[in-house]
């Protein structure tokens, strides 16, 4: 984390004018909430919200701001507070719906869970001591914003288990697609992703959202944690977890998100991508090849074809047409008549079957993403330009079927969870009352 001198947000309470407000038939009028304003008016500057039998006070807007920008390690400017300022705003209502949900099932956090997770904050970000709470208030923000965060975190959890997790049914069928999926896709990549998801539920909220992500986007490509902005920042079940995804595979996701992901490498960070349910920020940490059991144990069977180098050879003539060849080539039946007869200058050869484990790494990591039927582009060697077709792939399955069905749950559980923390928001009274100032 990097260290910043974080002042306050200069906030104007406005009267009856919201910058957004939700309301719904059959909900409180105004008056319900005038007494415990006016008591909770003398404990702080100003109200920024009401939500439900909630507020939202300016001093606990101003102080998560500044949790926000000190533990994404945000610069700490007027514009990122304006860009941050809906957002942070937002999450402070969910949580609040969070809580009287949790609070409406019967549901507690204690202190002990919370402390528990502050030290695993402090162990995850290495913080020196490991005393969090007293790193915050060295860097100006009290440990009771964190606390407070982390409350609603886990009480959010414990409602989704009691809520939603009984409503998951998973058949054998669900995970007999995964297999078989995992069949046809075997050779292929998958993605060890990282993500920031930013929920646009109204149109009105598009401008926002998108100004966020973009400023999200800008700041991580420029060194900020990824991690540490998913925690502050995403709206996904993974943001606790620094917005951990897990391996995923093309086909996955929204189509919007496979098109990224399929020109990128470990490393890249992709988004803003917009989507039907909002805006996505990808971090790819890592990659590998699909294959349902292991991949040491992985047979190909390979073709080869060889084109010498002689002397008055054009070297760049030579790469279109291995190019062409790789292009119009899906299957190895009658690859050798082919090469003969259209290309006769490259010289056809069988390799046979090659366990993965026991070939040159070079060869194993050059063949491993290839598809069957493909070839890998052109290689030149010393001699000439070498080209390997993948024409069978075969491979003892070693599938664990449990690991299958808690991946399909977890998925399934993520979307319920989002759908009812929309429905808490719709249904709720929801009335923001702030203004920025210049």
């Amino acid at each position: 984390m990097r260290k910043f001198v974080l002042p306050l947000v200069a906030l104007t309470l406005i009267g009856t004018g919201p910058v957004f407000a939700q309301r719904v038939d059959q909900v409180p009028t105004f008056k319900r909430f005038s007494e415990q304003e006016r008591t909770h008016n003398q404990l702080s500057e100003s109200i920024v919200a009401v939500v439900n039998e909630s507020i939202i006070s300016s001093h606990d807007l101003k102080a998560r701001m500044g949790l926000a920008i000190l533990s994404a390690g945000l610069l700490n400017s007027l514009e990122i507070q304006q860009k941050l300022l809906p957002q942070v705003i937002r999450s402070l209502i969910d949580e609040q719906l969070q809580l009287q949900e949790g609070k409406k099932e019967g549901l507690s956090v204690s202190a002990a869970e919370v402390n528990k997770a502050m030290e695993r904050l402090a162990s995850d970000n290495k913080i020196p001591g490991g005393d969090m709470a007293a790193f915050l208030r060295e860097h100006g923000v009290s440990p009771s914003t964190l606390q407070a965060q982390i409350k609603a975190a886990l009480t959010w959890n414990h409602v989704v288990a009691r809520k939603v997790r009984p409503q998951i049914d998973i058949g054998d069928d669900e995970v007999d697609a995964v297999i078989q999926r995992m069949r046809t896709n075997a050779g292929k990549q998958e993605f060890l992703i990282s993500e920031i998801f930013l929920a646009v539920d109204k149109p009105d909220e598009e401008a926002q959202v998108e100004a966020l992500a973009e400023k999200l986007a800008e700041q991580i490509k420029g060194g900020v944690a990824f991690g540490a902005a998913a925690r502050q920042f995403s709206q996904g079940l993974g943001a606790t977890q620094g917005g951990d995804m897990g391996w995923i595979q093309m086909g996955q996701l929204a189509p919007e998100i496979d098109r990224a992901l399929s020109v990128m490498k470990p490393g890249d960070i992709a988004g803003p991508i917009r989507t039907a349910s909002g805006y996505h920020l990808l971090g790819i940490r890592d990659k590998r090849t699909i294959a349902v059991g292991n991949i040491k144990d992985m047979s190909v069977k390979l073709q080869q074809i060889f084109y010498p180098f002689a002397p008055g050879v054009d070297k760049g003539s030579l790469m279109r047409e291995a190019g062409a060849i790789r292009q119009t080539t899906t299957s190895c039946e009658g690859l050798r008549e082919r090469i003969d007869q259209d290309y006769p200058q490259w010289h056809w050869q069988d390799l046979g079957e090659v366990k993965l484990d026991n070939a040159p790494a070079w060869l194993a990591e050059k063949v491993s993403p290839i598809e069957e039927g493909h070839a890998s582009e052109a290689m030149a060697t010393n001699k000439g330009a070498m080209m390997l077709f993948v024409c069978e792939r075969t491979m003892p399955e070693n599938v664990d079927r449990n690991a299958i069905r808690a991946a399909i749950g977890t998925e399934k559980m993520e979307l319920m969870a989002r759908r009812l923390q929309r429905d808490l928001r719709k249904a709720a009274y929801i009335d923001i009352r702030l203004k920025r100032t210049p």
